[in-house]
């Protein structure tokens, strides 16, 4: 009898670590749904002491590989070179939250990011290449080809930019007050500042884009009186560097869409 209850004891134990061991492979690590990984890494910051004023600061560490825009431009340009013949030319190229490992609030800061996407396209739209870059590393996602040209066309070639991310970022940071996401905020939807390079339209008469840096952040008058994250976009100049426009959101309108108002720049 007291042998058949320790083997149903150790039954008992045997089985609530198998649940505890699918559970965790369930919602893989930090806590969040598994995704497919990136980089086998595992650790993101450590702590270091201000020898001035005695204070833990986060420091990044060599765990992530972190880029500026126009690195993660040069990287992606040089995979995409290995997949066509014809000259790659950018289509769109975005930093991004869609990653395994967590993104922190100073993500950014600094114009660099350690995860990208990029799209390029030929001149005269016969392939398209979709490449993402993690830690330092360019990867094809996709790439498509189309005997009648009906894909995307790529525009923007590296030497058409004379500015880069850690430019931006510290003149929106001090002109507008730009803030960063905060990952602790649900509702403020990034992490860190994102950056954007792509064809906008500016003209409302023309239906030309013009290729510009975009930073987006936190509006420094969020959350509002609804507690609503309020986002901000500032759009640059790729040769000057100048802000051309800003804006914020304001809130959110009846049916649950976004609204916004240009921020008038100080000349």
């Amino acid at each position: 009898m007291l042998k058949n209850k320790y083997i149903g004891i150790g039954l008992t134990i045997i089985i609530v670590s198998m649940v505890f061991l699918l559970y965790a492979l369930k919602i893989g690590p930090f806590n969040s749904p598994a995704q497919k990984p990136v980089e086998p890494v595992l650790s993101t910051t450590s702590d270091k002491t201000n020898e001035n004023t005695g204070e833990k600061t986060d420091v990044k560490t060599d765990d992530k590989k972190y880029l500026t825009a126009m690195e993660a431009w040069r990287l992606g340009y040089e995979e995409a070179k290995k997949h066509t013949e014809e000259d790659p030319l950018l289509i769109d190229l975005t930093s991004t939250d869609s990653v395994v490992l967590p993104q922190e609030r100073n993500d950014g800061m600094d114009g660099k990011r350690n995860a990208w996407n990029a799209l390029f396209g030929s001149k005269n739209g016969n392939i398209s290449i979709l490449i993402s870059i993690r830690n330092g590393k360019a990867t094809v996602d996709n790439v498509k080809k189309n005997k009648t040209h009906l894909l995307m066309k790529g525009h923007y070639a590296i030497s058409d930019v004379k500015i880069d991310s850690p430019e931006v970022i510290k003149k929106a940071i001090e002109v507008l007050g730009m803030q960063p996401g905060n990952p602790q905020i649900e509702d403020d939807w990034i992490k860190g500042y994102h950056f954007n390079i792509a064809g906008f339209i500016t003209d409302p008469k023309s239906s030309k884009p013009r290729l510009l840096l975009r930073v987006t952040g936190i509006s420094p008058n969020s959350p509002n009186l609804e507690n609503d994250s309020l986002r901000m976009n500032v759009f640059f100049d790729v040769t000057t560097g100048e802000i051309l426009s800003a804006s914020e959101m304001t809130g959110y309108d009846k049916d649950g869409r976004t609204n916004w108002r240009d921020i008038k720049l100080k000349q």
